[in-house]
């Protein structure tokens, strides 16, 4: 098993001091390898975790399903690459490939970046289509 640990000072985007970023080059069984990108700052906090492609995909993707039973199932840990869907059909809810970069987080944490992304052009989207805004 190849893998790669480098660790590395690095300016924080949030405060500008420096902070911590660890980065591991990894093979994912039936996906690709990976590069997992975690930064870390002591300062302020602020912290970013990402995944990014390094080889092709393989030939043969894979479909995960999982159903939330109770809270526990939120803080099992996936990795979402930036080719894949998220799909929640009781909710009538889809977050496209290429909509997210690749990452390396929760269930929970997969949902909220989906809010996030989805409030961070609700005014615009309120200003041109209230009633669309309002769904």
């Amino acid at each position: 098993d190849d893998v790669e640990k480098t660790e590395i000072e690095s300016l924080c985007v949030a405060c500008e001091e420096m902070g911590c970023t660890k980065l591991l080059l990894t093979r994912i069984p039936h996906f690709r390898e990976v590069m997992i990108a975690s930064f870390d700052c002591t300062h302020c906090g602020y912290s970013n975790k990402e995944v990014q492609s390094l080889g092709e995909i393989q030939e043969k993707g894979c479909r995960w399903t999982l159903k939330v039973l109770s809270s526990k199932d939120l803080g099992r840990q996936v990795v979402k690459a930036d080719t894949a869907s998220l799909k929640i059909p009781e909710l009538e809810f889809e977050v496209p490939p290429q909509a997210q970069p690749g990452v390396f987080t929760t269930v929970e944490g997969l949902l909220q970046r989906a809010v996030d992304g989805l409030e961070q052009q609700q005014s615009v989207r309120r200003a041109v289509n209230a009633a669309l805004a309002d769904q």
